[in-house]
């Protein structure tokens, strides 16, 4: 099904982050239950979202802390009591104060841990984004149904975000902290390059184009210190397509003149079937073509469309092969 307002799309994010109103959670539940395939889109970015969750610690610093110091401070008359006071006799009282300063620090350094980075999220649900640049400096254009999610500040050894759809990546090179991009299936290590993914729920297959540079696609789970073992290193001109149904990881050369059109506008033809044609402008312009006269998917085009709207494309087409179209919404028909 296409997102064609985004209706849907924003209503099961909402009911996965708890903050769907009662009404919209009625709504989204009876979307869920029309088809299977409204519910494997749910469970995949159900998924997606738990994975880049901040992990909720239950460790009350406070509470912890409010005990050593009853302890520190308890009463003489117990029988331990007398037993501390005789041990700090013996203990010199530089020995003492750098104990509660070890133990200062170690419950400040506990109590930070504990207040992981805030999630953030952008969309770009009706149109193709703006650059959006990540806290490390990595710059993301993001197509229209798309959204990424990521922590306020990278932590720790990686930069880890998730995507739900399809963006391109201008990651910002740190050779001692890789970018993770984790989606259904596969994640994508990065150091420093700039490439496509294209893992729009619903969609058969996951794609990873490189433009500059180099990336490794693994399969999701796996340690990102095995990834260059159990995955597939990929350089600039080449792709991996991963199928959920073979759980495979294919490389391949990059032969589609296409691929990034969405993000410049630009659309190119040598000597394409229509067929591949209908692909092309059904990734670009997120509609879907029905076919009335199979034949006309043989014949063949060379063209060049900027920023055109799918409009001017469809009369340009219908003088070229002489057939009739309808635009209805996000559907094409030709007959």
């Amino acid at each position: 099904m296409l997102f064609s307002t985004g209706k849907y799309k924003r209503l099961i994010i909402k009911l996965i982050q708890g903050e769907a109103t009662p009404e919209e959670k009625q709504q989204a539940e009876a979307w869920l239950k029309k088809s299977p395939a409204n519910q494997r889109l749910y469970e995949t970015y159900k998924g997606l979202l738990v994975l880049t969750e901040s992990r909720n610690v239950k460790f009350d610093s406070d509470k912890a802390w409010s005990k050593l110091q009853a302890r520190m401070h308890s009463g003489e008359g117990s029988p331990a009591a007398s037993e501390k006071k005789s041990l700090r006799q013996l203990l010199p009282y530089y020995a003492v104060a750098g104990i509660a300063a070890i133990l200062l620090i170690a419950f400040g350094i506990f109590s930070s841990l504990q207040k992981a980075p805030e999630m953030k999220q952008i969309s770009s649900l009706t149109g193709i984004s703006a650059p959006v640049e990540l806290p490390d400096g990595t710059t993301a254009i993001l197509n229209r149904n798309t959204l990424i999610k990521y922590p306020g500040v990278f932590s720790g050894d990686t930069r880890e975000i998730s995507i739900f759809g399809e963006a391109f990546f201008e990651v910002s090179p740190d050779r001692d902290k890789p970018f993770l991009i984790h989606t259904s299936g596969v994640d994508i290590k990065v150091v420093g390059t700039s490439f496509n993914v294209d893992a729009r729920p619903g969609s058969d297959v996951v794609r990873v184009t490189v433009n500059t540079g180099k990336v490794v696609v693994y399969p999701s789970g796996t340690d990102p210190m095995l990834a260059e073992k159990t995955g597939v290193l990929l350089s600039a001109g080449e792709m991996a397509t991963y199928s959920p149904e073979s759980g495979k990881i294919l490389r391949g050369v990059n032969d589609d003149l296409n691929v990034l059109s969405w993000k410049t506008g630009i659309l190119t033809f040598r000597e394409s079937r229509l067929d591949e044609v209908l692909k092309a402008l059904e990734n670009k312009y997120q509609t879907r073509f029905v076919v009335s006269n199979r034949e006309l998917l043989n014949q063949r085009l060379t063209a060049r469309f900027e920023n055109e709207s799918l409009q001017t494309v469809m009369e340009t087409l219908s003088l070229i092969f002489g057939f009739q179209y309808e635009i209805k919404g996000a559907l094409v028909i030709l007959h």
